[in-house]
């Protein structure tokens, strides 16, 4: 089918993740995006493999996005500083897109090797922050999963606006400074004060 003038794949991701930014990832449909590209649907067909290739072509977008600024902050950075660099990264990103952070926990094709290498940055992040501390093998792991599972826990709670009343900064940063306290503990590194 030809592509219709001026409209691209780069065209319809953006019109997708536009979509999911406003409304929420279940809003995402070719309807939708045809709409705010002002084509018909099936000429998105030219572009992504129907909607479970819009949604991957999403998916692969924002963790790609997400993996560079998660990478982003933690470069040049290390222990206490690697920590509180990516988690503020971490929850600027994910609030301010929660439409695409959604996308980014879209479960990866095993054969999907393009979104493997994807979420290598970010995992490349997470990786880089735990190695500051000097932890290795198990206790990365370990490590690495608790930093990524609070800040999920948090910025998600916070996305469905159910955290609860208070101040949300404030309790981030005490957060933060449990993990910091946490991660310096498993790698036998004593406390400051």
């Amino acid at each position: 089918m030809a592509r219709k003038m001026g409209v691209t794949r780069r065209d319809v991701v953006a019109a997708g993740l536009a979509v999911a930014d406003a409304d929420g990832v279940a809003a995402v449909s070719l309807a939708a995006v045809a709409e705010r590209l002002g084509v018909r649907s099936p000429s998105l067909y030219s572009h992504v493999d129907g909607l479970p290739g819009l949604r991957r072509a999403l998916a692969h977008a924002c963790t790609v996005e997400f993996g560079e600024v998660l990478r982003d902050a933690v470069l040049g950075r290390s222990d206490e500083d690697a920590v509180r660099s990516f988690s503020h990264a971490y929850r600027s990103w994910a609030t301010t897109f929660p439409g695409r952070y959604d996308l980014t926990l879209t479960p990866i094709d095993p054969d999907d090797a393009e979104r493997r290498d994807g979420a290598r940055l970010a995992l490349g992040a997470i990786q880089a922050v735990i190695r500051g501390f000097g932890l290795e093998d198990a206790e990365a792991v370990k490590a690495g999963r608790s930093l990524r599972a609070a800040m999920d826990g948090f910025t998600r709670l916070e996305n469905l606006d159910v955290i609860g009343r208070g101040d949300h900064d404030a309790e981030f940063g005490f957060l933060v400074d449990l993990l910091v306290d946490g991660i310096r503990a498993a790698a036998g590194i004593p406390a400051t004060s």
